[in-house]
């Protein structure tokens, strides 16, 4: 049986197609850290998205 994750406030469930061989060195990589899959790859997300941030003008 299938189950939906609980969403926390201000947070929206995704899924996306990722290729077998990265999703297993991004799971390794995750362990290695002590993070879950999702934490590492929100993690990733945000130090890319603040580093690529343009200045406010």
């Amino acid at each position: 049986m299938k189950t939906t994750p609980v969403e926390e406030p201000g947070t929206r469930y995704t899924a996306f197609r990722c290729p077998e061989d990265l999703l297993e060195v991004a799971k390794i990589k995750a362990k290695k850290d002590r993070r879950s899959l999702s934490n590492y790859i929100i993690t990733l997300i945000d130090k890319d998205v603040k580093e690529n941030a343009e200045p406010a003008k």
